[in-house]
């Protein structure tokens, strides 16, 4: 059945006693329409797995009460039921989930990677939360999510988007072979690359060319990589 599937979304010809019965086939798989990298869910081995996701803080934190000039603002207003990420979804269908992590979805479609982070191959992504972000764009880089910052802005979320899948056990591993910490390449290129460097706290430390973050918890796992959480700006 997948090979017939993968028939159909390449265009090819098929036997006229077949057109009929993939016909239903083709409607719930979907078609690729340009974007052939897209994770198909049929190869992704379904899970009820499903961890929550950090609160929006960013949206508690704008609560104030109204004076006694003002129309009431109650505080339930500022509440915001919990989202999860699932095992056997994407980054990108995560990401896209989690109101924490709008300001930083946001900066990932603009930079040109989206596609990416919903394909088959394994990225690790260092998200960032919508309160730091903010920060940055506004106090440092203003034009950020602006034409004249594009050029910045890839670079800035590339370095934050790193090549492979790299879950804490894997770090661990791999740091404590190669001496207490481990290079890895990362989207924005040569001379970008990251180290992760595994502390005596149970955290782990991003150092990049510019500065450092630490991760926050164990990270999510996705089907096409790893999400975590980073405390800052990784900076640029």
């Amino acid at each position: 059945m997948l090979s017939l599937m993968r028939r159909l979304r390449c265009g090819q010809t098929l036997p006229v006693k077949l057109g009929l019965a993939c016909m239903a086939l083709s409607a719930l798989a979907g078609c690729g329409g340009g974007t052939s990298n897209r994770q198909d869910p049929l190869s992704v081995r379904g899970s009820s797995y499903a961890a929550p996701l950090p609160e929006a803080k960013s949206i508690q934190e704008a609560y104030k009460p109204a004076s006694s000039d003002e129309a009431p603002n109650p505080q339930v207003k500022y509440h915001v039921p919990p989202s999860f990420s699932f095992e056997d979804r994407p980054l990108s269908d995560n990401l896209s989930g989690s109101i924490e992590m709008a300001d930083f979805e946001a900066a990932v479609i603009r930079s040109g990677y989206w596609s990416l982070l919903e394909g088959e191959k394994e990225y690790t992504v260092l998200a960032v939360p919508n309160g730091p972000f903010e920060a940055f764009k506004h106090e440092v880089k203003p034009d950020l999510m602006r034409p004249t910052g594009h050029s910045y802005l890839r670079g800035f979320i590339g370095q934050m988007i790193l090549v492979g899948h790299w879950d804490m056990p894997t770090i661990r591993r791999k740091a404590a072979k190669k001496g207490g910490s481990v290079r890895v390449p990362t989207l924005a290129g040569p001379g970008h690359d990251v180290i992760l460097k595994p502390t005596v706290f149970g955290d782990v430390e991003v150092i990049g060319k510019d500065g450092t973050v630490t991760l926050t918890g164990g990270g999510y796992p996705q089907s096409n990589g790893v999400l975590y959480m980073a405390d800052s700006i990784l900076p640029y």
